[in-house]
């Protein structure tokens, strides 16, 4: 089971490392993965769970961030978006608002992601797409849960979503791309 798992857990972590979390995404998060991320965006309102900084969608005008870590939301000094300190398993945002949902490092730590993905359906317009970049890589398993694309395509699936992409990116993360369809299974 992974260290980081629980949303207290996942609070608490964010919040110890937010003072240097911009420095660690300069190491870890490769250009070449967030373009990637960024192409993958419809035109429209975008919704970036787990914020962090600000570092995948920080100058996408419109973009709203939403965050759990207090420590995370209070650097993000340079946003053009809307910033909400809450919860993405709960988000206190209207339904069909946003073309595109973002979950750059943040999905796989979901408590529950098949309910995660539902909410996201509710939030999403029709057509909508959730992005996402999450790791892969074997090493990191005590460390974070890892989907392989199976359980991305399976959760898609229960939740209303087709899998429209699964991206290898060198066996250390993944790029996945999800459009809604219909209604959200129950």
């Amino acid at each position: 089971m992974p260290i980081v798992r629980g949303q207290a857990k996942t609070r608490r972590f964010f919040d110890w490392i937010a003072p240097n979390y911009d420095f660690l995404n300069e190491i870890l998060f490769r250009p070449g993965w967030r373009a990637k991320m960024r192409a993958a965006l419809l035109p429209g309102r975008v919704l970036d769970v787990g914020v962090g900084t600000g570092y995948s969608t920080g100058d996408v005008e419109g973009a709203v961030g939403i965050d759990i870590s207090r420590e995370m939301v209070s650097r993000t000094s340079s946003y053009r978006g809307d910033l909400v300190l809450a919860d993405a398993m709960n988000p206190p945002l209207r339904p069909r608002s946003f073309s595109t949902i973002v979950c750059a490092g943040s999905f796989y730590y979901l408590p529950d992601p098949v309910r995660a993905l539902r909410s996201f359906h509710t939030l999403l317009i029709p057509g909508g797409r959730v992005v996402m970049l999450s790791p892969a890589a074997w090493f990191l398993r005590p460390v974070v849960r890892i989907f392989d694309e199976r359980e991305y395509e399976s959760m898609a699936k229960e939740a209303g979503f087709s899998l429209e992409k699964y991206e290898d990116l060198r066996g250390v993360a993944c790029l996945v791309v999800m459009t809604a369809r219909g209604s959200p299974s129950a």
